[in-house]
Formats: structure tokens, sequence, C-alpha cells
């Protein structure tokens, strides 16, 4: 079988290793190569809702989105290069909480995050009410707002990292599976795939929910599972306005967002668990009539003007979860060379740039620019979990 050799091999398409890979090339890695079985983007970056907001309950988070907020809100100056777009809309975001329903924590996260750098902070019903004039919040006890957030476009984000990278070197080969990591004496020596066998003292896995189709052969029994989370878009008699905020209800069970999307229609997701699944491959893609009646019932909720709301669209994505709600990043102990991202629990996306910029910079040795000690995979071991104020979901 034909040998190839890299300093870095980055396996996974998404947006996680389109953007290691470009940062891996900028810091300098010469020899990058990026290996998906599938097209670029064509995983759970496809089915991402791609909100960037910096709420978090977990402080680390806040630092690494606010780090990605930068980076979509300048894309292309961040990325050198005026030929690439993110597709990023600057519609800020509105979090909602009831007495009941985590307002004294939010409050707390609220100082936090501003702390932290955020531009965020308490507004009232009626500065709600003008900031996003469909919206009833009559039963909100505290509302969070902030106004650099907004949401972008996956396809485009990943294709512009990929882009940016290219120029830099990098080299791009899709449809082309990795069957094996190889190690020999606890170091990462290539990746044998279905053409060649590919030497490199770097590996980064980048699958999100198929990373264990690559790590369980190497006996690392990783804490992973997965999910299959629904996502919706309802039509309501007027188009739904695409600079309106985006807006998280920590009132409902199931903690609903819902966003502006294409068409004048509104996205509507959840952050709660979702349903438990096997594998990320052949999702159930049948979405219960049960289920989109709840949905537009919480959506008519908070928008009087969407009770008759019509079924637009629907899509299945998977969730890559691990026992805490949040990444695992870096080096696996015990496998040198091997660098791994997992476990993003739904909120991969708007981490993606920092993610890819810290991960690269920890697989050339060079100081991250934000610290990927917290997201250790040691971490469970060690009983240091990231756990949040708002319990399971993808917003800790």
């Amino acid at each position: 079988m034909k040998q190839r050799k890299y300093d870095a091999v980055v396996i996974g398409a998404g947006v996680i290793g389109a953007a290691t890979a470009y940062y891996l090339s900028k810091f300098g890695a010469k020899k990058v190569i990026i290996i998906d079985r599938g097209p670029v983007c064509a995983g759970g970056t496809a089915k991402s809702c791609a909100i960037i907001r910096s709420h978090y309950s977990i402080l680390s988070n806040t630092r690494l989105t606010l780090t990605s907020l930068e980076i979509f809100r300048n894309f292309q100056e961040a990325l050198g290069s005026t030929e690439v777009d993110c597709g990023f809309v600057n519609s800020g975001y509105l979090i909602v909480a009831g007495e009941d329903s985590f307002a004294h924590d939010m409050k707390r996260n609220l100082v936090q995050q501003s702390n932290a750098g955020a531009k965020t902070y308490v507004v009232d019903q009626a500065q709600a009410s003008e900031l996003h004039p469909l919206l009833n919040v009559a039963d909100a006890a505290v509302i969070g707002y902030e106004s650099e957030s907004g949401y972008a476009d996956p396809y485009l984000t990943t294709a512009g990292f990929i882009s940016a990278a290219r120029k830099n070197g990098v080299e791009v080969e899709t449809d082309h599976a990795v069957r094996k990591i190889e190690v020999r004496s606890g170091k990462v020596t290539a990746v044998r795939t279905d053409r060649a066998v590919i030497n490199a003292g770097a590996v980064v896995s980048a699958v999100g929910p198929w990373t264990r189709t690559l790590t369980d052969a190497l006996q690392l029994n990783l804490p992973l599972e997965i999910s299959r989370h629904t996502v919706l878009t309802l039509r309501g008699d007027e188009p739904y306005p695409g600079d309106m905020p985006i807006v998280k209800d920590l009132t409902t069970p199931n903690k609903m967002y819902f966003r502006p999307s294409s068409g004048g229609v509104v996205l509507v997701g959840t952050g709660d668990h979702g349903d438990p699944v096997e594998s990320a491959d052949g999702l159930e893609q049948d979405v219960p009539a049960d289920f989109v009646l709840h949905q537009g019932k919480q959506v008519s909720h908070r928008m009087r003007k969407f009770e008759r709301a019509a079924l637009a669209a629907s899509w299945v994505g998977p969730y890559d979860i691990t026992p805490d709600w949040n990444p695992v990043l870096g080096s696996v102990p015990g496998v040198a060379g091997l660098f791994v991202a997992f476990g993003f629990s739904g909120h991969g996306f708007k981490l993606s740039p920092a993610v890819g910029m810290c991960l690269a910079q920890t697989v050339l040795g060079q100081a991250p620019a934000e610290s990927l000690h917290p997201y250790r995979l040691s971490r469970f071991a060690e009983g240091e979990l990231l756990a949040g104020t708002y319990g399971i979901g993808s917003i800790s």
C-alpha cells in the first residue's frame, strides 16, 4: 500500500477539523492533511443550528466563545482572505428564565460573563419587547441580552476555513475513509486508510459522534454517548425577519431555542438530552406529530403570531455527549501524538474557531490562547467534571 508522510493528519472535515487544520498551518506545521470519509461539512456540522452566544455557567466556555465570536464577527480579517464568508448575522441573543427556572443562576452567570468581557446584561420586559417586538415575556422573571451574538452559516464557515487552509498548503481529501489509527510503543505512527498508509507524528481526531469508530480499537473506552436531536422550521402568517434576536427559553422543559432562518421562517430546536441512539449513522428521520405540536405550542406561547404556524421543514442530527455535557479536547494519556476533539454536546459550532486555534497550538507544543486543561480527558477519572448550573443540556 502507498506510503505518505505528513506532519499532522486531521480526521474530519467538519468545522472543528477545518479550523484545526487551518490553525496548524498558520502556526507552523508544514505538511498537514484533512481526511474525511464524505464531503466537506457532511457530518454533525451540517446539522448545526449555528448559534453563537457567550451565555454559559462555565467560565472557560464563555472565554472560548468570546474568542470565537471575535473571529466570526471579523471572519475575513481573522483568516486573512476577502474570499471567505461565514454568513454571520448579528441578531443578538435573548435568554429567558421564570421564577422557578434558573432565575437566580442566570443572574449570577450574567455577572460572571460580563466580568469576562461579554457584552451581556439584564433587560426588563419592556426592553425585551423593544428588542423583539413579537416576543411575549409576561411570565419572565429574568431576561438576559447579548448584543454582539448571532448566528452563522455552517457550510460557509467550514468552507471558509478549508479555503484558508488550502492557501496555506493544507491538503484536503474527501470521500477517503480512515480505517485505523496505528500506534506503536504508545505513540501514534500513522493512519491507515482504504487508499494509503499516511505516516504522521500527530493525528487529530475531529469526527464528533463517530469518534469511537476510530478509538475503540485502541481500547480507550472514551466517555461518549450519542443522541438524536430534531430541528423544525415553522412558517407564520408573515415572513420572520432575519435580524430578530435568537431566543433561549429556560422556562420550557426541553430548553427550547429559536432563531430566524432563510426564507422568513423560524428555526426551532431543543437543548435537552434528545433520544439516545447506538450510532450516528442512519438516524431515524421521521419526526412524530406530537413533537411538532408540542414545539409549536411552546413557540406560540412566546410569539402569539405563530399560533397558526405551519411546519415548513424538519431534520435530525446527532449530539456527541460526555458525562458533563462538555467537550474533551487535547492529548490522550498513554497515546503520544493522538489528539481528540469530541463530546461537544450541541455547542461545538460556536466554540469551533477557538477550539481549532487552541488545539492546533497544543499539537504544536505552543501555549494555547485559552487553556484546554478544563477539557482534559482525565477529568472524569479525577472527579473534576465541568458541571454547569443549568443541568444537562447544551447551555452548560
